[in-house]
């Protein structure tokens, strides 16, 4: 016994060791992703280191919300340094263990993420449908904070698509949400963005304004990534309006802090910008080194377009009197490196300002034919820059209109929902009184379930006590007799009559004997009843079904007779020897024969209370072995059951029993032990003849 505590203790204790270790992991997961979660916007390289950690450990330990954070945090901080393509995949399989979790919070974040991607793709239509989606999601869940975002990148998509009022329009929608709220994230990126669209359309007063007020709110709240992007912004206002000196210190100040944080395109932008300001400044050298400089980064994050544009600057550099380095040759070698990326990315934009450049250049070197034919492709691509440009407008505006108007008809089928609430609210409450009554009937169903087992465990009570009180009875009987005995044979060996006490010892010895033999008789019922009627652990285990059915036939017979005291029976057994132990859970099956005997004993009991002439109750039980199944046979000469009833047996609660003599579902719980065996059970009937029940398992 103490070994065996000892070993369900190193189990329980491994168990609990597991679980703490399995818990301690979780906890870890949580908190990367909480801290990553939380510094996603002010140091998001940061961030994307936690959250790739919290999704190596989530993935090792299969948790889904652990690994559906960590991809959503994960999906951002991509964004953020312009890995577009890898952050969509994240962010797709993030969308979906988040539906899986049934997380409209984290979905809705997603949505939102997936639309900056489309953006940024030039999927205008697919960022405002995925943006849109992202509204709705918290709008409905009131996550508010959410609700301020989707509304600014709504706004941003429209100033893409050159629809500022619309952009505005939403701007302001989000400010009223983020101001009432105070989330400062969203209030400073949309700010910020109305600046942009002031800056856009050449209103560099308004620009700045809106920008300083985005500056003050982004160093408060410790975001260096979108303070550096508002220093910068300010730096080239500036420049615009040929304060040199001033822009010079904005985007210097951004590229400090661009550096601090490895934002390799606000280094590349800040240190375009400041190349732009020393060239006009007439400061030439140091425009060649920030040129340069710019140009590593953008070939370093891939950036082919704006490597073409730097190139083209440079080259412009290299044809400029006053800088120290004019040289013609490179200057016709840069434009060419651009020309070839420029026909690479097929970026007519950027070809537009190429062949310009390239008939400048040629001009000014006096190469007057190779100028005019540069000139001419020149002319036709910017044509061709301007078709586009008004086609891409009109598309834009299509755009607008069509998801506008998707928008308006969706409120209208909204608006129509609402005249079906009242109706929804009824079918509501009824299904609630439908729910409610059925959860009484399953209520009822439970009690009469536990009442039939009751039953049950009443017949099979009394069948163990009818076979335990036989040996009980020889205990008793000789007991008596030994103690008997033990008088007679100390008055024996008081009168000195040793040979007749030794007789009368032997006699006693004997007696022991019988008593030791009837009580492990009754030690074995014991254990056997037990062993057959435990409570079902579910698991099948080898069983000896003729053992089986002899002892739940005696407990069923017994029991009855335990009621009925003149009840008697013919019993006949017939059980096939080559049967081997078969895989089946003993408990269930015990429970399916003893509803079988419990049956045709009381339809004998039945038909004999009937007084009929030289009718002898009679019950046979039968195994046989086919090639892969068991059939066991329950026969009786009863009553029978009427055809017209026998398709109803099976069905629970249905009983041919006076009322309280029986639950109707034993034969059905039968019926569901059998079929989870994988077997069969069927009846074959005659009415005022006899019933067979017939059940086949499977050999496995």
């Amino acid at each position: 016994m103490g070994v065996l505590y000892g070993l369900n203790y190193l189990q329980d204790n491994r168990l609990a060791m597991q679980e703490d270790t399995f818990q301690s992991t979780e906890q870890k997961i949580n908190e990367l992703n909480t801290e990553a979660w939380s510094i996603r916007v002010s140091n998001s390289i940061r961030a994307l280191e936690l959250s790739e950690e919290a999704v190596k450990l989530a993935t090792g330990n299969n948790y889904a919300k652990g690994m559906a954070e960590g991809l959503r945090t994960l999906g951002f901080s991509l964004i953020r340094i312009s890995r577009h393509e890898e952050a969509l995949g994240h962010l797709g399989k993030s969308l979906e263990l988040f539906g899986q979790l049934n997380n409209t919070e984290g979905q809705s974040d997603v949505y939102e993420y997936l639309g900056i991607i489309q953006r940024s793709f030039g999927n205008y239509e697919a960022s405002l449908d995925l943006l849109f989606k992202s509204l709705e999601l918290r709008q409905l869940s009131n996550y508010s904070e959410g609700e301020s975002l989707s509304l600014y990148h709504l706004g941003v998509t429209y100033r893409y698509l050159g629809n500022y009022e619309q952009a505005l329009d939403y701007f302001q929608k989000s400010l009223a949400v983020t101001r009432s709220k105070n989330y400062w994230v969203s209030e400073s990126y949309t700010i910020n963005n109305i600046g942009l669209i002031y800056f856009e359309t050449g209103n560099y007063t308004n620009a700045l304004e809106y920008f300083y007020q985005s500056l003050a709110i982004r160093r408060k709240s410790g975001d260096k990534w979108g303070e550096a992007g508002c220093l910068d912004n300010i730096g080239f206002c500036l420049f615009k309006t040929e304060q040199y000196e001033q822009a010079t210190d904005f985007c210097k100040q951004a590229l400090e802090i661009s550096e601090s944080i490895n934002d390799k395109k606000g280094q590349g932008n800040s240190l375009f910008h400041l190349g732009n300001i020393y060239e006009h400044s007439g400061n030439f050298e140091m425009a060649f080194d920030c040129y340069i400089s710019s140009l590593k980064i953008r070939q370093q994050i891939s950036d082919k377009k704006g490597e073409a544009e730097i190139i083209l600057f440079l080259a412009e550099l290299y044809t400029n009197k006053n800088f120290n380095e004019n040289n013609s040759e490179k200057a016709f070698a840069l434009m060419n490196d651009a020309l070839q990326i420029g026909n690479e990315i097929k970026a007519n934009d950027l070809l537009c300002k190429i062949h310009y450049g390239l008939y400048e250049v040629y001009k000014k070197d006096k190469q007057y034919e190779k100028a005019l034919a540069q000139f001419e492709i020149y002319f036709n691509t910017e044509q061709e820059v301007n078709n586009a440009a008004a086609k891409q407008k009109i598309l834009n505006l299509e755009i607008s209109h069509r998801v506008e108007k998707s928008r308006q008809e969706a409120e209208i089928y909204k608006l129509r929902n609402i005249e079906l609430a009242n109706l929804y609210e009824e079918i509501k409450n009824q299904k609630e009184k439908v729910e409610s009554t059925l959860s009484e009937l399953k209520s009822t169903q439970s009690q009469l379930i536990q009442t039939e087992k009751m039953a049950s465990l009443g017949e099979l009570t009394a069948g163990i006590a009818h076979e335990i009180q036989n040996p009980l009875n020889f205990v008793n009987n000789f007991s008596e007799v030994s103690a008997e005995l033990v008088d007679e044979m100390n008055i024996e060996m008081d009168n000195g009559n040793n040979e007749e006490a030794k007789l009368i010892a032997y006699d006693l010895k004997e007696n022991l004997e019988k008593i030791n033999h009837h009580g492990k008789r009754a030690g074995d019922i014991v254990k056997g009843m037990l062993q057959h009627s435990r409570t079902s652990t579910g698991v099948k285990e080898p069983t000896n079904i003729n053992a089986l059915a002899d002892e739940y036939l005696r407990l069923s017979y017994h029991g009855l007779r335990a009621k009925d005291k003149s009840f008697n029976a013919e019993i006949k057994t017939d059980f096939d020897a080559a049967i081997r132990k078969i895989n089946i859970i003993p408990q269930d099956v015990g429970r399916v024969l003893l509803n079988l005997f419990n049956n045709a004993f009381y339809a004998v009991n039945q038909q004999k209370n009937r007084n009929l002439n030289s009718y002898e109750p009679t019950i046979s039980v039968s195994t046989k072995k086919t090639d892969n199944h068991v059939i066991i046979t329950v026969s009786d000469n009863g009553n029978g059951i009427p055809q017209n009833i026998v398709d109803k047996i099976f069905q629970p609660f249905f009983t041919t029993k006076p009322t309280g003599q029986g639950t109707g579902l034993g034969l059905s719980l039968s019926y569901d032990i059998v079929k989870a065996h994988g077997g069969e059970i069927k009846v074959e009937t005659k009415e005022n003849v006899g019933t067979e029940f017939i059940i086949t398992l499977p050999v496995t």
